[in-house]
């Protein structure tokens, strides 16, 4: 029993043996940093940690170490090879040696890394990812939504202390047209670990707004590669996709695309580029209005002189017919004048055949009785003219009276005295009852017209 008995250190001591007999060449090992320190000294001091394949459940770990004078070579390499910074979260290829000491326990000394593995992997879980959105039909969902003609009120998601934030606002609020904006900041984290559930956050505060911002701005300063790892996020790139607001990102890279420029609405290099986009918005918006006002006003001209025409058309139709009734009337009159001449002329020839006759009687009779009748014809001379001055002024006055209805029934007379005619799509309009809530009828006074909606009929 004794014989099998080993004190710790022996028992570590055959451990280092065997490990040593059996990896005594260094190996290429597959790995994630979990944790990457670098002390005072220049060492870093890794954890190496493999997860599942569909989770992030970790099913092994182990310790490394990069000396300095290996450090100093690997990590510029690394970096300018992959544009990436060297950091917690990367999946790495380094060729190890596997070593084991009696006080300090299991670690792997990392003595070289591959970093065209590592621009690999992240290619391919770059290609997962948009594959994934592609699947699930949401990639293009933020881009098929309508930007607002006129984009104002401004949801920004940004660190609030980040350059490119103060950039931004300035460039929006010194443009040279003197536009307004409000804007509205939700803070977040704009790089590291916190980065993706930090903006899911703030989206989710702006989302209780969503009635009231046109659009929502995410915006960062200039950083390195992996700065934008965190905009490469499958849950942040789909909340952006189907948020129902337009995003416009501008997270401040010249090169690289992340996939959250992918899924945005809109993307631009920089935070002042936003801001460039939307004063650029608003003058195309005062553009289009100014446009708009000046089709409004030549469409209004044109249908002012259209409806002019149409009245100008209306009088000359009813000068003839006025004219032909005055001809007419005048035509009447004349007639009656002269019947009345000529019964006139006859009363006067017969009044003066009596008178010859009343003569003899006269000069037969005596001296008053041929004075009476004298005196009765005389007054029968004045009836006779009276009766005839009566009628011509009474035909005078029918005729001047038929001149006046005749100019009232002139439109422009018509109107001028506050009258007016309403059309109904382009007709006269004499029932009511011919009408509907919501019509649209046309009012022509006798200087302009007026657009009316009904709402009421009785």
């Amino acid at each position: 029993m004794d014989q099998h008995k080993l004190s710790l250190s022996e028992l570590n001591k055959r451990v280092k043996e065997t490990i040593q007999d059996n990896f005594f060449e260094n190996i290429w090992v597959v790995a994630e940093i979990g944790e990457f320190n670098i002390n005072r000294n220049g060492h870093a001091y890794l954890e190496l940690v493999e997860k599942e394949e569909d989770s992030d459940k970790i099913i092994a770990k182990a310790r490394a170490t990069i000396w300095s004078y290996t450090l100093r070579m690997l990590k510029p390499y690394f970096e300018t090879t992959t544009n990436q910074e060297l950091i917690a979260g990367l999946k790495i290829l380094v060729s190890v040696s596997v070593e084991f000491h009696e006080i300090y326990g299991f670690s792997l000394n990392v003595r070289d890394i591959d970093p065209t593995y590592t621009l690999g992997d992240i290619e391919k879980r770059r290609l997962e990812i948009i594959n994934r959105l592609e699947d699930e039909g949401t990639i293009d969902l933020n881009k098929e939504l309508d930007l607002p003609l006129l984009i104002q009120k401004v949801a920004i998601i940004s660190s609030a202390t980040a350059a490119g934030y103060e950039d931004f606002l300035k460039q929006l609020s010194s443009n040279s047209y003197g536009y307004k904006f409000y804007t509205k900041l939700f803070p977040s984290v704009m790089q590291g670990e916190q980065t993706e559930s930090s903006i899911i956050d703030a989206l989710d505060r702006i989302y209780r707004y969503e009635d009231f911002f046109d659009v929502v701005i995410i915006i960062r300063g200039g950083g390195s590669r992996s700065d934008l790892m965190s905009f490469d996020k499958y849950f942040l790139a789909a909340n952006i996709a189907q948020f129902p607001l337009p995003v416009i990102a501008g997270i401040g890279h010249e090169k690289d695309v992340s996939i959250v420029d992918l899924v945005s609405h809109t993307s631009l290099k920089t935070p002042t580029a936003v801001a460039e986009f939307l004063v650029a918005n608003m003058a195309e918006f005062e553009s289009y209005i100014e446009d708009l006002s000046g089709n409004i006003s030549s469409l209004v001209l044109e249908k002012v002189s259209d409806e002019k025409n149409k009245i100008d058309s209306i009088a000359r139709q009813f000068v003839p017919d006025i004219q032909n009734r005055l001809f007419k009337e005048k035509t009447k009159l004349i007639i009656v004048r002269e019947k009345l001449h000529n019964q006139s002329l006859q009363l006067i020839d017969l009044a003066s055949g009596n008178l010859y006759e009343y003569k003899h009687e006269l000069e037969n009779n005596s001296h008053f009785i041929f004075r009476m009748e004298h005196k009765n014809l005389e007054r029968s001379h004045e009836k006779l003219t009276y009766r005839a001055k009566n009628q011509m002024e009474e035909q005078l006055r029918k005729l001047n009276y038929f001149e006046k209805s005749v100019s009232h029934l002139n439109p422009q007379n018509v109107l001028k005295k506050g009258y007016s005619i309403t059309k109904s799509k382009g007709k006269l309009l004499i029932d009511a009852s011919k009408l509907k809530q919501g019509d649209e009828i046309e009012t022509i006074l006798y200087e302009g017209k007026v657009i009316s909606k009904v709402s009421k009929t009785e």
